[in-house]
């Protein structure tokens, strides 16, 4: 019997395109691409923002650009940025916590036509298998935030095959770390690892296809507000149905047993008739 071979180990392919980070632009030659963030905005969430003040938005993207920096220092140069100590000792945790082990940060994808994006964390998981994290500094993960976030992961892991023909993805998720005081004087620390379940790869080059097509997208997931709102008791609903179900199913278990041993073929209360089926042969 023939041994199995170890996959070989897969490194990770350069894109060849420029960002620049002043402006936020990405080039492969001569040819300017369009990165994911604007194109989700676009598409699926242009009111995330609509109610939020630019000086807030300002502070928020500074403390933002601040975390992703030190985590980048840390996990490139194993430097520590004592501004955000405790950010980057929750970064490790989670890294523990989880067994992620870094392989690159700020890694850009691109079909090579009209995308480009880097990719905030990329973790090898073994020779052809890698995880990919998006750090965020949000004070509240919001479902929608967190849906933006799928997209976001999805996309970024259709791009990551693409450009790394043998080169699988496992895990999809957010690390939500933040350590900002809030107006009313206390300390807003959240450090969470948050796994997200991937959008298949065609539907999400459906979406790409329709922004480069000027088309306005679809989303098979867009449910109204007032049923999104209600998830976790239609999951509480379906969980108390399905546990329904076995308990009866194992009571009527009991009642087939003792009735088959006591001969009997019919049981009946002031509320409730029970008859056996008898076994038959039907031909």
């Amino acid at each position: 019997m023939a041994k199995k071979t170890e996959s070989a180990r897969i490194e990770l392919k350069d894109s060849k395109v420029i960002f620049t980070e002043q402006d936020h632009t990405y080039k492969l030659g001569d040819k300017l691409l369009s990165g994911i963030t604007g194109m989700l905005s676009r598409q699926l969430f242009p009111d995330e923002y609509k109610d939020v003040d630019p000086e807030t938005l300002n502070k928020a993207a500074e403390y933002g650009t601040g975390v992703h920096k030190a985590i980048e220092m840390f996990d490139v140069e194993w430097d520590m940025d004592y501004d955000h100590e405790t950010e980057i000792e929750d970064y490790k945790a989670i890294c523990s916590a989880n067994n992620l082990t870094h392989e690159s940060t700020e890694y850009c994808v691109t079909d090579g036509e009209h995308w480009a994006s880097n990719i905030d964390k990329v973790y090898r998981v073994s020779a052809d298998t890698f995880d990919l994290g998006d750090l965020k500094t949000y004070g509240a993960m919001t479902p929608d935030k967190r849906e933006k976030a799928r997209w976001q992961l999805s996309i970024y892991a259709y791009l990551f095959e693409l450009q790394n023909k043998k080169a699988k993805v496992n895990r999809l998720f957010i690390i939500h770390i933040r350590n900002k005081m809030k107006r009313s004087g206390n300390m807003d620390h959240i450090a969470d690892f948050i796994e997200v379940k991937r959008i298949p790869a065609e539907i999400c080059k459906e979406l790409l296809d329709c922004d480069v097509a000027g088309i306005q997208f679809k989303n098979p997931y867009s449910i109204p507000y007032r049923y999104r709102n209600l998830e976790s008791r239609i999951a509480e609903l379906i969980k108390q149905k399905n546990d329904a179900e076995q308990e009866l199913a194992a009571i009527k278990s009991d009642i087939l047993t003792e009735m088959e041993e006591a001969e009997q073929k019919t049981w009946a209360t002031d509320t409730m008739h029970i008859t056996r089926k008898l076994p038959s042969f039907r031909t």
